[in-house]
């Protein structure tokens, strides 16, 4: 008994350091955590306001698995949810390359109503997992994305999820 203590209190410190830290991140009414080895832009990049990329695995890792933010005026334009997983999935069927939709649905849970599609598309060399969650409030649409590679994306399966769900509009 004495030994099995042993074993599992100095287990301790490896569990502990196997889980990420997380940063907490605020701006512009919305806020979510990331693992503090990511590494955030906030540079506004391609119309976003955060990206929160990934470390490389390795020197032939090409992508950097990340999360961006985009915040999108929709003041006139008499969109709510069912319009947006509308317009969304002819955007993916339209404009992504080699398609393939998994998820497209509106859930009401205790944070309140968000639309999410998942789906896979080929950038370049790439083949990607794609995540992405939407809320509308104050004529505002708030879109949180996660981009991973197809293969890659069970090992980023947790921490995505975590991601996405930490995602929360003042």
């Amino acid at each position: 008994m004495k030994v099995l203590f042993s074993i599992l209190l100095g287990m301790i410190p490896f569990f502990c350091l196997s889980q990420p830290q997380w940063v907490d991140f605020y701006k512009d009414s919305f806020h979510l955590k990331y693992p503090e080895n990511w590494l955030p832009d906030t540079s506004g990049k391609m119309g976003t306001r955060l990206f929160v990329f990934s470390p490389l695995e390795n020197e032939e890792d090409k992508f950097a698995e990340n999360i961006n933010v985009i915040i999108q005026e929709l003041s006139g334009k008499d969109i709510d949810l069912p319009a947006y997983k509308k317009l969304t999935e002819t955007q993916i069927t339209e404009y992504a390359t080699d398609p393939e939709m998994y998820e497209s649905t509106i859930i009401n849970s205790g944070k309140g109503e968000y639309y999410k599609v998942s789906y896979a598309m080929t950038q370049g060399k790439l083949r990607l997992k794609i995540i992405s969650y939407c809320l509308i409030k104050n004529q505002k649409a708030y879109l949180i994305t996660f981009g991973s590679e197809v293969d890659k994306y069970e090992k980023y399966k947790t921490i995505s999820e975590e991601l996405l769900s930490s995602f929360s509009v003042q």
